[in-house]
Order: C-alpha cells, then sequence, then structure tokens
C-alpha cells in the first residue's frame, strides 16, 4: 500500500505541468461547486429549522383582478381562529419601515422592527434570554428586542429600559430573544406588542374589518396537527364572498412556510429567491465538476501515453490489471483531494463575496459544520471516480509488446473523438455563458439608462416625520434660501419607488366587469413640473381639490389620471376623459387632468393606471432636487434644517436614482455571477483544450518530425495542428448559440421593456472563445513545431 502511494506522489511530482494543470482546473471548479452548495443549502434551509414549521402557513389572497395581494385584514385573523376546528393558532405580523429610536439626546436607525401579539412568537422557535410572549407582549407600549439590539441601544443592559419610538410611541423593553439566525424570513430584531399598534392607530382596533391594509401586515396561521389546510381555504374563500362591499379579494390560501421563501409574488419581510434560482445554481456546480473531471480525463491520459514503457514493464514484472486501476485511482485521489483542499479554500473566499454575486446572505450562515465535512468526503470519491475512471482502464489495457516498442504510439482506440467530443461540449458550456453575460449586461445598462417619463437625476429624498402644511412649509422655504437648493415637492412618494404603494379598486361602466385595481399617488400641486411629467390634457391640480372628505357626503373631489387609466377607460383621446365621473375608495371623483405615462415599477412590470390626488395629510415624502455639482453643501444643508426642525427624529437622506437602481440589484448580482462563472468557464475549457492538444501533438510527433525533414515550415505545422481544434470550437458556437438564445428569451420575457437580442452579441462572443482558444492551441503547437526533427524521430522521451 505505502509503495502505491510513493509511486502516486513521484509521479504527481514528475508530470508536475500536467498536474499543475489538473489541480488547477480541479480547484476552480470544485471551489465554485462547493460555494454553490453552500448557497443552495442555505436558501433551502429557510425557517425549516422550527419545530412546528410543517404547520406553519403563510395566508395569500388573490383579488377579483387577478393581482396578488400581501395584506391580510385583521377580520380573517378572528376567523381563522373562532370558527376553523382545524387552527391552532393566527396571528398577524405587521413590519414597519427602518425607524428611528431616540435614548436621550441620541437617534438610531432601527431596521426590522415589527408589531405582533404573543400568538405570533409562540409559533416560532425563538430563545427567549428574558421574558415570554405571553408576558412580554400582552400590554400597549411593550416591545421585545433581540441581543444584538439590546447591545447596540443599551450595552446589554435593557431590561425595563425606555426608548421613543419614530417620535410616535414610548415603549419599555419587556422581553429579550437571541437573534434570529440567518435563514429566516422572520428577522424579528424588535417586536412591538399588538397592543400598541391597536392603541396607536384606530384602524386595527376593528377585528371584524375585511377590507383594506398594507402590504407588510401579513397572516399566519399554526394547524392542529393533522390538520389538512384545505378546509380553511375553502372556507376564507366562501366567507370572502360575504364581505364583497369591504374588500377586493377574491380568495384566499394558506401557503406552507416552507415555500414562503421562494415567493417572489409577496412582499417579503427579508428577500426572496426563485425556485429556478436553486435548481440553477444546483445545476451550474454539476456542470462545473463535469468539465473539470473532462480535463482530468484529457492531460491523464496524455500521461499514460507518455508513461506506456513504465506500464509495460509493470504488467511484464507481474502487475495486474486491478493494481494498475488501484495505482491510477490513487494518483487520481491525491490530486482530487489536494484540489478539494485548495477549492475548500478558495470557496471560504468566495462565499464572504456571495453577496456581491447573488441576492443571498448565505455568508453570514455558518457554513462549516459536520454535514460539509461529509459533503467534501463523498465529492472527493466521486469526483476521483468520475476522473481516475476512464484513464486507468485505458493504462490498464495497454499491450506491454507495443507500449516497449513505443512510447509515442500507444492505441487508445476511439479516445480521440470521445475527447474531442467532451472539450467541444466544455466550450459549448462557457460559449452559452459569455453570450448569457453579454446579453444581460446589455440588459442591465438598458435599465439605468432607459428614460422613465421623468426627470430622475439630482434628486434626494428624506421621509417626512410630520406632515402637517405649516411645517412642510417652513421646511421647503428654509431650503430654497440655498442655492444649492432648486426645488422641493411633496407626494406620498416619487414616480418610482419600492414601497408605500397605495392601490383603489375603481369602479366604472366602462372598465372590464365594472372595476379595475389604480394606483393613488397623492401629490403636490408642483409635483408634475418638480419630477418633469408632461401633462397632455387638462389641468394639474390646486390645494382646493383636496381629499379631506373622502368617504363623507363630500364627494366632489377632482383628481388626474394618466394615459393608461384613460385608455383603461376606453379614451384613446386624453382630452375625452377631462369631466368624467369614477367612483375611487367609494368616492364619487371627476377627472380634471392627464398626464403622460410613466414607469412607476421596476421595467418587469407594464405600465399601471394611476389616479392623483391632492392629499396634503398624506405627503409622506420630501424630494429636494440639488446642484449635482455641489452635492456635499446642499446634503449639509438638509441635514441642518432636518435636524433643526424634526430634532426627535432619525435623518437618512437617499438619491432617487440609487433607490431606482436598487430595483434590479437581483439582476446586477446575477451578472456579476455569470461573469466570474464565464470566465472560470472559459480558463477551465481551455485546460480541457490545452489537454487535447498535448494528447495530439503526443500522437503525432513523429509526423510532425517527418514533415520538417521534408521541409514544412514551422507554420504549416502550426496550421496543422490548429485547423481541427478550431473546428471543435466553432461547432461548439454552432450549438452555444441556439441554446444560449433560448435561455435569454426566456429570461427576459419576464420584463415588459427589453433590449432586442442583436446578431452582433454572438458574433463578440464567438470571437472572444475563439480567440482564447487559438491561444491555448498556439501554445502547444508552436512548441511542436520547433522541435528539433531528430528528437521527434528517435521515438523515445
Amino acid at each position: 500500500m505505502f509503495s502505491y502511494l510513493k509511486i502516486a506522489f513521484r509521479n504527481v511530482r514528475k508530470n508536475g505541468l500536467y498536474s499543475f494543470i489538473n489541480l488547477t482546473g480541479l480547484t476552480l471548479g470544485l471551489g465554485v461547486a462547493i460555494t454553490l452548495f453552500w448557497i443552495v443549502r442555505f436558501e433551502y434551509s429557510f425557517d425549516r429549522y422550527h419545530s412546528k414549521a410543517e404547520r406553519i402557513y403563510r395566508i395569500r389572497s388573490t383579488d377579483k383582478f387577478g393581482e396578488k395581494q400581501s395584506h391580510v385584514p385583521y377580520g380573517v385573523i378572528k376567523v381563522l381562529n373562532e370558527q376553523l376546528p382545524g387552527v391552532e393558532n393566527a396571528a398577524s405580523l405587521y413590519a414597519q419601515n427602518e425607524a428611528g429610536i431616540k435614548i436621550g439626546t441620541a437617534i438610531y436607525s432601527q431596521k426590522n422592527s415589527f408589531f405582533a401579539p404573543p400568538a405570533m412568537l409562540e409559533m416560532l422557535d425563538l430563545v427567549w434570554l428574558e421574558g415570554s410572549p405571553v408576558q412580554s407582549l400582552s400590554e400597549p407600549g411593550k416591545v421585545v428586542i433581540d441581543d444584538e439590539t439590546a447591545g447596540k441601544l443599551f450595552n446589554g443592559n435593557a431590561m425595563g429600559k425606555s426608548f421613543r419610538y419614530n417620535n410616535d410611541m414610548d415603549l419599555t423593553v419587556s422581553g429579550i430573544i437571541k437573534k434570529v439566525p440567518v435563514n429566516s424570513e422572520f428577522p424579528l430584531a424588535m417586536v412591538i406588542s399588538w397592543e400598541t399598534l391597536k392603541k396607536a392607530r384606530e384602524e386595527f382596533r376593528n377585528e371584524n374589518y375585511w377590507g383594506g391594509g398594507d402590504s407588510m401586515n401579513q397572516g399566519f396561521v399554526l394547524l392542529k396537527k393533522g390538520a389538512d389546510p384545505e378546509p380553511a381555504n375553502k372556507i376564507l374563500t366562501d366567507l370572502v364572498k360575504t364581505h364583497q362591499d369591504e374588500s377586493t379579494i377574491a380568495s384566499y390560501e394558506l401557503q406552507p412556510l416552507a415555500d414562503m421563501h421562494f415567493d417572489t409574488t409577496k412582499d417579503p419581510f427579508k428577500y426572496s429567491v426563485p425556485a429556478w434560482t436553486i435548481y440553477t445554481l444546483a445545476s451550474i456546480g454539476l456542470f462545473l465538476i463535469f468539465i473539470a473531471c473532462i480535463n482530468y480525463v484529457n492531460l491523464a491520459t496524455v500521461q499514460s501515453i507518455q508513461r506506456g514503457r513504465e506500464i509495460a514493464m509493470r504488467k511484464v514484472l507481474g502487475s495486474g490489471k486491478t493494481r494498475l486501476i488501484f495505482q491510477f485511482f490513487g494518483e487520481t485521489a491525491i490530486l482530487v483531494f489536494t484540489a478539494l483542499l485548495m477549492g475548500s479554500l478558495l470557496a471560504s473566499k468566495l462565499i464572504g463575496s456571495s453577496s456581491q454575486l447573488l441576492n443571498t446572505q448565505a455568508g453570514e450562515s455558518q457554513v462549516w459544520g459536520a454535514g460539509t465535512i461529509v459533503f467534501l468526503i463523498v465529492l472527493g470519491l466521486i469526483v476521483t471516480f468520475l476522473a481516475g475512471f476512464y484513464p486507468a482502464i485505458v493504462v490498464s489495457g495497454f499491450e506491454p509488446k507495443r507500449a516497449l516498442q513505443s512510447t509515442k504510439s500507444v492505441p487508445v482506440g476511439r479516445g480521440i473523438s470521445l475527447r474531442s467530443g467532451l472539450v467541444t461540449l466544455q466550450f459549448v458550456i462557457a460559449q452559452v455563458l459569455v453570450i448569457c453575460t453579454l446579453i444581460g449586461i446589455r440588459q442591465i445598462r438598458y435599465f439605468y439608462e432607459k428614460d422613465l417619463g421623468f426627470d430622475k437625476s439630482g434628486i434626494v429624498t428624506v421621509a417626512m416625520p410630520d406632515r402637517g402644511s405649516h411645517i412642510r412649509e417652513r421646511f421647503k422655504q428654509e431650503l430654497m434660501q440655498y442655492p444649492e437648493i432648486r426645488e422641493v415637492a411633496f407626494g406620498l412618494t416619487t414616480p418610482a419607488s419600492k414601497r408605500n404603494h397605495w392601490w383603489s379598486a375603481v369602479s366604472d361602466p366602462n372598465l372590464p366587469d365594472g372595476g379595475e385595481t389604480f394606483r393613488i399617488q397623492h401629490v403636490d400641486t408642483n409635483y408634475f413640473a418638480f419630477f418633469r411629467i408632461p401633462l397632455v390634457a387638462g389641468r394639474k391640480l390646486t390645494a382646493v381639490d383636496t381629499t379631506r372628505g373622502m368617504g363623507t357626503s363630500v364627494e366632489n373631489t377632482d383628481v388626474m389620471i394618466n394615459e393608461k387609466a384613460a385608455r383603461d377607460l376606453g379614451y384613446r383621446d386624453p382630452q375625452q376623459v377631462l369631466g368624467r365621473r369614477i367612483e375611487v375608495w367609494g368616492m364619487k371623483t371627476t377627472v380634471v387632468g392627464v398626464v403622460k405615462d410613466y414607469n412607476s415599477e421596476d421595467l418587469k412590470s407594464k405600465l399601471i393606471p394611476h389616479v392623483y390626488m391632492y392629499g396634503s395629510w398624506n405627503f409622506q415624502l420630501a424630494s429636494i432636487r440639488i446642484d449635482p455639482n455641489k452635492k456635499t453643501a446642499a446634503l449639509t444643508h438638509i441635514g441642518e434644517k432636518w435636524k433643526a426642525i424634526f430634532p426627535n427624529n432619525y435623518y437618512k437622506p437617499s438619491f432617487l436614482e440609487d433607490d431606482i437602481n436598487s430595483f434590479y440589484e437581483s439582476e446586477q448580482k446575477l451578472t456579476n455571477f455569470l461573469k466570474l462563472f464565464a470566465t472560470i468557464g472559459i480558463v477551465i475549457g481551455s485546460l480541457g483544450l490545452f489537454g487535447l492538444v498535448s494528447f495530439v501533438v503526443t500522437q503525432r510527433t513523429k509526423e510532425i518530425g517527418v514533415r520538417k525533414v521534408l521541409g514544412a515550415t514551422g507554420a504549416s505545422i502550426v496550421n496543422l495542428l490548429s485547423k481541427d481544434f478550431l473546428k471543435l470550437v466553432l461547432v461548439a458556437f454552432a450549438i452555444a448559440s441556439p441554446i444560449a438564445w433560448y435561455l435569454m428569451k426566456q429570461f427576459l420575457s419576464e420584463y415588459t421593456f427589453k433590449i432586442d437580442i442583436e446578431p452582433w452579441v454572438f458574433v463578440l462572443a464567438g470571437a472572444v472563445s475563439t480567440g482564447v482558444a487559438l491561444v491555448t492551441i498556439s501554445v502547444q503547437s508552436i512548441r511542436a513545431a520547433m522541435m528539433n526533427p531528430a528528437e521527434s524521430l528517435r521515438g523515445n522521451d
């Protein structure tokens, strides 16, 4: 046994170049594969650690217009708790935007704060360091925080301490939990009692309420053991029909907690990953392992031919086929497990940067453990078998007589055809990745450069903590005294934003089935001028077009709409819709103006019909246009005025362009990942091509010597050896192009606004792959062409 290992190590050292190339290819392939294993395992593990996970469900809804809804009215929770025998418990969980926490004179930013009743926290496996769900969350003004937040706010000594939340309510710490694991959709850094929310906001006091709601107010159900969710789905859907006057929801269903992380149709509390991403990552990992094994097969076969005499002598001296196979598997195992060790080190580096490459937080998880060790051992054994099987069979099958005659002409049957096919497959994968990467980069650039229909440049936004008109006007006037500040406008939100979307079922006989969901925007009088959104018909809103009478007998509100809304109402000419009476939130309104369409969602979405109202009571955001050449001074002035007028609120400005670019964060990261994978694919493919060229040069050494003796030039030898391999690359390109076209066609189909797939992308990808292949081929071809004919014809090493 020891002698075999000694021989294996000696042969690895002796064939240093080939061993290095094999080690590089295997390390790259295995390193990325291990990283992908960690990511897939992490994403698949979300919330599966809860002991009741198989019985916990999220409530999903679909409105009568076919749109998915995130919010769950409290009336649904009450019915689940009181009327469904299979339900053990049901509760709401209401997430908040980033909040300001004031302790003394210090103000801190707080993310991941929620309102919840005790029942919600009883469903989940939380580690309580102090307090309990019932004890800590049954009264108004109580709050539970995790140990990390306790350390940030109170240096760890938090129980019984009080603070001001969003300058809106005073809270006292009544419980402390251990920080929730990163693989959870419930990042509960701060949980405020539901009784506090009911006391602060009137709409949450009505437990029989079935309409409206916030998308971040979601519902969860814990079923009894053995209970089926289908009866709950049916009963809720039947009940909602009796509340059609309050709600536009058509049906409810219970979604298993394990599926929640992969549902991208609803607002997540953390982030969602589409299931296809998991399958794609797993497939990529398998492909990388496969193409790394191809390289090993190619290069190991070349080495085996050069070692023909050694193998023949072993056979003559009595070594059996089994012993030779064992020896070659041993050599393979040494390289594979060395590559596995180095790949693990590479993976440890890559996983730390995984959040920049993909929309994942796997880098924050504990990746090393017994599961990883078992995976690495199994992976090493599988790769050793896949990579070593073919070379071992080839070598052990050498005929001693022919091997001793020449080290350069050992017969290998159809091996060249197999190796050619494998290298072609490598380049197919690499070129598919290059084409997809180029198209992905172009689509991302299109996202950033497309005219959205409004001016987004040089705009700073800040949330308005106080919506009173006097304070708002004072803030505006004090900002406008600085030359670095050009304009200020107020509204519910900006024209395009991720959050704070308000919707209403608009009733009109011209709409399909008499109604449709429109987006509601509350805007200031200068909102459209500020964002350079053109008026195409009628007039803009004035301060007397108020919505304060909404839902009362005062139902004469004037509103504006966009062109899409006008078309949906049946008017191609915007002028014709002026004066049209439409019902919004049960209130009769009159259309007095139409503005040009703009993209208010990401470019995956189609244009959305809008209704614009002057609602001064709901101007939640200030938009400030600054001189882009004086950004620092402008931000300083805004911060000074903010702190002077709103001293008790956390100040956090953001640039509108950055907010809009964040729409495509997942796509940008996916493109970064494709860049990395395409590069690795090309490198590994080139290593495989190097192995195949080496094999052919070895086989044709005497032929090259004869040609040179007969007068062949070095250039003709290079051409002779290169043309067949370039054919393989071109064949790979011909196969890869339609595959890449189909994949990107499917990818782009998710977007309403997208680029065209143009021929030059394929030409460029083919040129890149061909160029890399040509360099790889030339290295070995030139070396062969420069070889001394006497050495070539001598027929020994």
